[in-house]
């Protein structure tokens, strides 16, 4: 299996433990209206013959649509199929929003990278109001997101996730996770408070997530940002390089998003 095709595979397998993914024939589709992030609410997995592309493209639109979703979302990756399936995309009026960069760990010596001033510690299930909160703060989300991210990390840690907060000076200012599957360890959310940010606490929560996915029995460790964004600069410092990169085509059915 090579490199794609695993760390698709490990995406797939990733949503597919959610609750609110249904396989819908030729791709699984988010849904999360809670967090109506594209990241939450798209369909991956295309994979139909070039003759079906419209017909999984109408059901696709004809599912958002009919929960009063504001708009539709593909997520597009290297093994999308049909490969005409992105002309189809434009041509009924889809706009890419959002191209990421699926990065791999390829670094040595991790624990250079670890801050002693930096305390990580990982949180348990009557601390994540307080993950939450310091999440859509480091992000800038809306706080009413916050419920919905707490339906997330519980079901996460639940199923053997972990999720991190780094203290400094005995304050929480940084977030990190980390979610296991297919030998594979894939690290979120990670962020820090505008005020600490440069004081290597997002790369020594990153580096904590890989000695954590090590210790885990993972061979691949990957993380997903934006494309040619400042933290996909952090974390080829650290040692991460890119294997792809994914885009997310979106159509709106209402008002443009702002």
């Amino acid at each position: 299996m090579g490199s794609v095709e695993r760390l698709e595979k490990f995406w797939r397998n990733l949503f597919l433990t959610f609750p609110w993914v249904t396989d819908v024939g030729g791709a699984v589709i988010v849904y999360y209206p809670d967090v109506p992030m594209f990241v939450l609410n798209h369909a991956a997995d295309i994979n139909v013959d070039e003759d079906e592309a419209e017909n999984l493209l109408s059901r696709v639109m004809k599912y958002f649509s009919s929960r009063d979703f504001p708009y539709a979302c593909f997520r597009i990756s290297p093994l999308t199929r049909p490969r005409s399936f992105l002309s189809l995309l434009e041509d009924q009026g889809f706009e890419r929003k959002e191209e990421a960069s699926v990065m791999v760990f390829k670094g040595r010596q991790v624990e250079e990278g670890l801050n002693s001033e930096v305390e990580v510690r990982e949180i348990s299930e009557s601390e994540i109001d307080a993950y939450n909160k310091l999440l859509v703060t480091i992000f800038e989300m809306p706080i009413e997101w916050e419920k919905g991210f707490g339906r997330i990390i519980l079901e996460r840690i639940r199923r053997g996730g972990k999720c991190y907060l780094a203290y400094t000076e005995g304050k929480p200012v940084g977030t990190c996770a980390l979610f296991s599957s297919v030998k594979t360890g894939g690290i979120f959310n990670v962020g820090t408070l505008k005020e600490y940010r440069r004081h290597g606490i997002g790369t020594t929560l990153t580096v904590n997530a890989v000695l954590d996915s090590i210790d885990e029995g993972n061979d691949l460790h990957t993380l997903q940002t934006a494309k040619g964004g400042p933290a996909e600069r952090l974390y080829k410092k650290i040692g991460f390089e890119i294997d792809h990169t994914v885009s997310f085509f979106v159509k709106n059915f209402r008002a443009k998003l702002s």
